[in-house]
This record gives structure tokens, sequence and C-alpha cells, in this order.
């Protein structure tokens, strides 16, 4: 791959939301056992009750925004391309992504939707949270809004979720053109396009080159539940090159089909795990595109992980440029242990 003549690192198409987090301690949790003897904890709001609020707070996110965002911090050239509303939560996420200094020229401005939001509401007694989702513009970018010159000049395209019709099109347009251009594919589909699309989640998965995924997304995409390595296994049957598995504070394992890192995450204080998984595989496709072994790529993408937990709403606490990344490094010990794949 000729990267040196390529104008960027990478280019992000997923969601672009604003987060309007609402913590809410009062908040009932229900735990119960599914039919398949799996643990399933839920929040639950009785009917015409008034919860109080503790606080809320607002900030620009989306997955595929995070990472461009997250990347560019510590020295990648990046790039987002997506939707969002003609509204002043566009405008408000548009400004912060450049003032990321990513390249937000693909992105799509449109007046038939509003921007995407996420309500996010976070129990800090059991440092749970649930989301509701609203894709809004987000699920008007469509194929023929790809910017294909970005797309050629681009040594990663990383896609996260989009569920429409219009977003999964101009996924596989922008993959297309990736590859062709010798560009490689980094692939971060949320449960919510495994439930909801999971053939063609599976689709857009067997072209990539690399993946971060947690258990439960890994068991829905592969349907097999209660042996990852044998989970972890099939993706790299449809071709898959590296595989990431996020396990929250049991820690992580990264393979390249041959050898397996498990790293456990450094101790932390937790206040919020929004955007964690972003900053994982931002972490990763860091360690890709830098040529870094599994176990540093395995540090990285603990290391952004654990920084983003740190502090409330995404963007926060994760480092300005790689000295701090590489600071928090020095500064914590991290478990790894390494064996045959």
């Amino acid at each position: 791959m000729e990267t040196f003549t390529k104008k960027y690192d990478v280019i992000g198409l997923g969601s672009c939301t604003m987060d309007l987090i609402f913590a809410v301690d009062d908040i009932m949790r229900i735990e119960m056992i599914d039919r398949n003897n799996v643990d399933k904890k839920y929040v639950a709001i009785e009917n015409s009750s008034k919860l109080n609020v503790k606080s809320v707070k607002s900030f620009p996110g989306g997955s595929a925004a995070n990472i461009a965002c997250d990347l560019a911090n510590i020295g990648l050239k990046t790039a987002y391309i997506g939707g969002i509303g003609n509204d002043s939560a566009g405008d408000a996420c548009l400004v912060d992504m450049q003032n990321h200094h990513v390249d937000t020229s693909g992105v799509k401005v449109f007046s038939d939707d509003a921007t995407a939001h996420s309500v996010i509401i976070m129990n800090s007694n059991y440092k749970d949270r649930s989301i509701l989702a609203y894709k809004g513009a987000n699920d008007l970018f469509s194929a023929s809004h790809v910017p294909e010159e970005m797309l050629r000049n681009t040594r990663c395209f990383a896609w996260t979720s989009l569920t429409s019709k219009n977003g999964i099109g101009a996924i596989k347009k922008c993959i297309e053109i990736t590859k062709n251009a010798g560009g490689f594919i980094a692939a971060a589909p949320s449960i919510s396009i495994i439930k909801n699309n999971r053939e063609e989640a599976i689709d857009l998965i067997k072209s990539a080159d690399i993946t971060s995924l947690n258990d439960e997304e890994i068991e829905a995409l592969t349907e097999i539940r209660g042996d990852l390595h044998k989970a972890m296994e099939k993706l790299f049957s449809w071709g898959i090159k590296i595989v990431n598995l996020t396990q929250g504070k049991l820690g992580q394992w990264i393979s390249d089909g041959k050898t397996l890192v498990k790293t456990q995450p450094p101790k932390i204080h937790v206040s919020d795990t929004t955007g964690a998984g972003d900053a994982t595989m931002s972490g990763i496709i860091y360690g890709y595109l830098n040529g870094k072994s599994l176990h540093e790529t395995s540090m990285i993408a603990a290391s952004m992980s654990a920084m983003e937990i740190e502090a409330t709403g995404v963007r926060v606490g994760l480092p300005a440029k790689f000295s701090e990344l590489q600071a928090f490094m020095d500064a914590h010990e991290f478990q790894q242990e390494t064996s045959n794949f």
C-alpha cells in the first residue's frame, strides 16, 4: 500500500449524534434470567411516575464521529462523512469535530430530518447505562452522497452501524472504493445492526480487515454462545485479519488468528462507559496503521478506553496528543497473557 500518497489516514462513516446524558439514581433495576439462561439487566420506570434527574449533560458524539476525533487527537489525519440535520445540534456536532481537526468536508447537511440524538440514562449506583437512540439525518446519508475522491485517498475506511437501507448502501460503496484504491477496512458493527439486520452485518464484516466487538455483539453476530474462542475463529474464517474482543472489566482479547493476547484493563475509577468501545476501536486502528505488535496495540486500545471511561461524556478525558497517551501507559500497570490461538 502506497501510504505516502494518501491524504487521509482514516475516514469514518457512521453515526454523528448529540448525546444527552441523564443521571437518574432512583430508577429501578431489574435482573432476570432469559430462556437461554442468560442473565439480563433492565431499567424500569413505573407507569405515571416521575423520577428525579440528578444532572443533565450534552456532548457531541456518535460512533464514527468519535473514532475520527479520537484518532485525530493522537496525530492521525482523519475525516468524517455522514449526515446531520440543519439545526443547532448539527452545528454543534460539526464545530466539535472541526475543533478536533477532523475534516468535515464530506458531511451532508439535510433539511428533511433532525440531527441524530441519543438519550443516555445513567445509574451511578450500578454503573449502568441505557440508551434511547434517534437516528434522524444519519439514515438519510446514501451511496449517492459518498465523496468518492476522499475514499480513494484514505489508508483506512472505518464503518460503524448505520441500519437504514441508505446507510448500508453507503457503507458498501465506501468499502468498494477504498479496497480498489489499496486501503483497508475497519468494522465496528454495533448490536443494533446485528440484531436488526444480521445478514447485512455479516456481509459487510466479511469485507473487513480488522474488527472490534464486545462479547454480546460477537455472540449475536456468529450465533455461537458460551465459547468466545470459537466465535473469534468464525470471524477469522470470514477473512478478517485482526479480531479484538472487549469484555468490560474482564479486559480484552486480540488475535491475528495465530497468537492470542489477553489484556487486563488498568485500575481506574469508572465514571461513564459511553464511547469506550469507540476509543478501543481507535486504538486498534492506530496500532494496525502504525505496525504495532498485538501487545502494543492492545495496550493502546485499553488505555484509550480507560481514559474515556474515567470522565463523564464522550471525547472527554481522552489524550489531546499521543504523548499524553504514552504518559498514561507509563503510569499504569497492564497484565498481559500470550498464547497460541
